[in-house]
């Protein structure tokens, strides 16, 4: 009990807003030490799971609730029973490792589309092997930081050599070079009147306050503005009191607007909106992953008795493709906040898109440690893709990312104002990128390979000491 205490603790302060990646792989070689010598391995994996979840997850508790925040770690607990059930068959690390990598696959998936925030990658964005996710996407990131845990129990100079040659190879790696003029961004953090849940009350309060900070802040080398999710929360293509709104403020700065908004005809969908020079809607992409619980409510009978917010949660609709907002001077790639968890919706807008616009809520959790969580995952999507993101928050953290994960502009969460930054032109890709899920495909299979490979070499070892 006390290793998995200690490994909880570790794994925890890999995340931000302590973002210690050297922890990650020091809590994950406690982690399989201490299954591998307990009695009772399920329970063992069950409390790393739960306990890490419950420190890494805190901010969820901040506005929805304590009893959903100890359900979502007590689910994250009960998918790593698996672990503990395979500790209890072999001792073998390898086939561990691979167990691990499997059941983070499996929770990005399962259930309710999956939860993978806790995905062992997301915590190594400040790696010096963080650059290899643009060959091997996030799985490989992964791998790699159990690696560097197989190494700490094992002490094997193989291992130490693998892991040299992968972060010499780091150096060698060729993200896409910009050949085209930057694109001029202004990125608006207009805030909210009020944090937390009631920021809907007040949603035309939202949209002025983004009306009155572009105003301030627009120059005339800005060519594009972007506003996000949930800047404007009354339909405006519906309400013409908000489409006049927007009409008067693209025509007066004329310029055009991506904004992250609600509408709600024929069903009610989260989406951005291209807004060309006029205030005209001219493309619409509508989010296709959606967070559970939080803009639909599965087993919504039983969900209510957990939490009394259920109630207010009215189901959105899914997207059904990916739309690329086409401007005369880019094409914008649209994610919106919880897709950022979904590699193949971050792979699909990344392709061919002059950069990425990621929109996200804040509000909710503002002053907690979800942005700056959300920022480092962001800040990974961009090696990942080899493209630049414009990470555009209502109440922060918002940033200015470029394409090697650089942070190169920032608002902090609270804060009113905005980014207006010379934004990098992509056009080649990287080879995560173009092989897509072939990529966590081959992660698994090498990692399988290792396993099967190293069970059969300590079979033929014992077979030689009994000669």
């Amino acid at each position: 009990m006390l290793y998995q205490f200690f490994a909880a603790l570790f794994y925890a302060a890999s995340f931000k807003p302590i973002g210690l990646w050297i922890a990650a792989p020091i809590a994950l070689a406690i982690q399989i030490y201490a299954l591998r010598k307990s009695a009772k391995p399920e329970l063992q994996s069950f409390i790393f799971a739960f306990l890490s979840s419950l420190i890494i997850l805190s901010w969820s508790r901040v506005f929805v609730g304590v009893l959903p925040w100890i359900l979502l770690a007590l689910l994250q607990g009960l998918l790593a029973i698996p672990l503990g059930i395979a500790a209890r068959f072999t001792k073998n690390i390898p086939i561990l490792i691979f167990v691990m990598l499997a059941l983070e696959e499996l929770r990005a998936r399962f259930p309710f589309g999956g939860f993978s925030w806790t995905k062992i990658a997301f915590s190594q964005v400040d790696s010096p092997f963080a650059p290899i996710v643009s060959i091997s996407g996030m799985a490989g990131l992964s791998l790699i930081t159990l690696l560097v845990s197989y190494l700490f129990l094992t002490k094997s100079l193989r291992a130490l050599t693998v892991l040299i040659a992968l972060f010499t190879s780091t150096f060698f790696i060729e993200l896409p070079q910009s050949a085209l003029p930057p694109v001029q961004v202004l990125a608006v953090q207009g805030g909210v009147p009020q944090r937390g849940l009631e920021f809907n009350a007040r949603a035309e309060a939202v949209l002025d306050n983004h009306i009155t900070e572009t105003r301030n802040s627009f120059s005339q080398k800005d060519q594009i503005i972007i506003w996000p999710e949930n800047a404007i929360d009354i339909d405006p293509i519906a309400n013409r009191k908000v489409a006049e709104k927007i009409t008067s403020l693209t025509k007066d700065l004329n310029r055009p607007l991506i904004a992250g908004a609600i509408i709600d005809n024929p069903t009610l969908v989260n989406a951005t909106v291209l807004f060309n020079e006029q205030g005209n809607p001219e493309s619409v992409y509508v989010k296709r992953y959606l967070t559970p619980f939080g803009e639909y409510i599965p087993l919504r009978s039983i969900a209510k008795i957990v939490s009394p917010h259920v109630s207010r949660v009215r189901d959105f609709s899914p997207g059904a493709q990916l739309i690329q907002h086409q401007l005369p001077t880019a094409t914008v790639g649209s994610i919106i906040c919880y897709e950022l968890l979904n590699d193949g919706l971050v792979r699909e807008a990344a392709r061919g898109a002059s950069f990425i616009s990621v929109h996200t809520n804040s509000a909710t959790f503002s002053g907690s440690n979800e942005g700056e969580q959300q920022l480092a995952i962001t800040r990974l999507r961009a090696i990942e893709t080899g493209r630049s993101i414009v990470s555009t928050s209502t109440t922060g953290p918002s940033a200015i990312i470029d394409h090697r994960g650089e942070v190169l502009h920032k608002l902090n969460d609270g804060e009113v104002g905005s980014l207006s930054a010379a934004i990098e032109i992509q056009k080649s890709t990287t080879l995560a990128n173009q092989i897509g899920g072939y990529s966590t495909l081959a992660v698994l299979l090498f990692s399988l390979s290792w396993a099967m490979l190293s069970t059969k070499t300590i079979a033929f070892g014992r077979r030689r000491e009994l000669r």
